[in-house]
């Protein structure tokens, strides 16, 4: 064997070492942040902080730039199923941002910024958006109050519930309604969605 063919032998064995030690490191702070999830969140957050940290470095070495970019670019695919998925099923209560930043394990300035180039605009705005379009979908299959539906959809009032409603709509949720129900709005992916 010629020395070149040693020295990458050895390149390898050294690199399948190093990932072996990672995986071990990685299931062993993933076990510790499982077992402390209950009993103490923040010990848990960190677990799962070092362990993401290790894996970003682990792409920046292994994958290059392109991977860097990557992670830094936008929330992973299981971060924005995890976030949508949670703000759907909480759409009738406050949602706050600590809530969402714990569900992804990224520190604060990481999350608004990955969020954003994720789903085009700010969490409160992507919450706001949804909570109209909920209210829509109430307004359309139910005959409660506005009032009602702005309760149901984690909105203080129904003054709450306009105000959000002519931004992204253009006009009021009751106008909205009785031209939907009178049949003179012929309703369009762009009114239902709020946009």
């Amino acid at each position: 064997m010629n020395s070149s063919a040693v020295l990458a032998a050895g390149a390898h064995e050294q690199s399948r070492q190093s990932g072996v030690a990672l995986a071990a490191t990685l299931l062993e702070l993933l076990s510790i942040a499982q077992s402390k999830v209950e009993l103490d969140h923040q010990a848990a957050q960190a677990c799962l902080s070092r362990a993401t940290a290790l894996l970003a470095a682990s792409l920046e070495r292994d994958g290059g730039s392109k991977a860097e970019s990557a992670f830094r670019g936008k929330l992973s695919g299981w971060q924005a199923k995890r976030l949508i998925s949670y703000i759907e099923e909480n759409l009738d209560r406050p949602i706050r941002s600590s809530e969402l930043i714990r569900l992804t394990g990224i520190s604060a300035g990481h999350f608004f910024r990955t969020f954003k180039a994720t789903f085009g605009e700010a969490p409160l705005a992507y919450i706001a958006r949804r909570r109209v379009k909920f209210a829509q979908q109430m307004m359309l299959t139910t005959n409660h109050s506005l009032c009602h539906i702005a309760l149901d959809c984690g909105l203080c009032d129904q003054s709450h519930l306009t105000r959000l409603f002519r931004q992204y709509v253009g006009t009021t949720p009751s106008k909205w309604r009785q031209e939907y129900v009178l049949g003179s709005l012929e309703l369009t992916p762009a009114n239902a969605d709020g946009a």
